[in-house]
């Protein structure tokens, strides 16, 4: 006598159940990341408009002994405008600090702020430059954000401008 077995194919209804919880909840995790990410990823572009500017800024200092009267006498773009960023950049006359136009289209923790690069006399960058006679040795990135909004920031940036690194 010849008896065949039937082998049990599939899933059963507890074991795809068990499957489409766990991957709900991986789903609940992941999407808040990456939509931190997604924010970060748009504000690093602001950022490297920025920092565009910071050569121009120091070549203009150590060339002419002077902090430039705006962006565009530095060599810089002063009416850069992204999908990121209006308002374009400005340079501070008095301390040669380079400041993002406002961030938009981004997240509701970025959106009216500005990364704000601040040339400064120290390794630790602490101390601002008070005459344009004074050594460049380093940039301190920072935003006027509130602390809880730092995630959105590149992670050198989240900060006070001058909070050292």
């Amino acid at each position: 006598m010849n008896v065949s077995k039937k082998i049990q194919a599939g899933f059963t209804l507890i074991e795809l159940m068990i499957v489409v919880a766990i991957i709900g909840i991986l789903a609940a995790v992941a999407l808040p990341a990456y939509q931190d990410y997604t924010a970060r990823a748009k504000v690093t572009e602001v950022n490297l408009q920025v920092g565009a500017c910071k050569g121009a800024v120091s070549e203009f200092i150590q060339t002419n002994a002077k902090f430039p009267t705006d962006a565009e006498q530095a060599g810089c773009s002063k009416d850069v405008q992204t999908k990121y960023m209006a308002g374009g950049i400005t340079v501070d006359s008095t301390t040669g600090k380079i400041t993002s136009g406002l961030i938009r289209n981004v997240a509701t923790g970025a959106d009216g702020k500005s990364i704000i690069l601040q040339p400064t006399t120290d390794d630790k960058r602490t101390k601002p430059m008070t005459t344009a006679a004074d050594a460049i040795l380093g940039w301190s990135c920072g935003t006027d954000a509130a602390t809880k909004d730092y995630k959105f920031f590149p992670a050198t940036c989240r900060q006070a401008v001058l909070a050292g690194l």
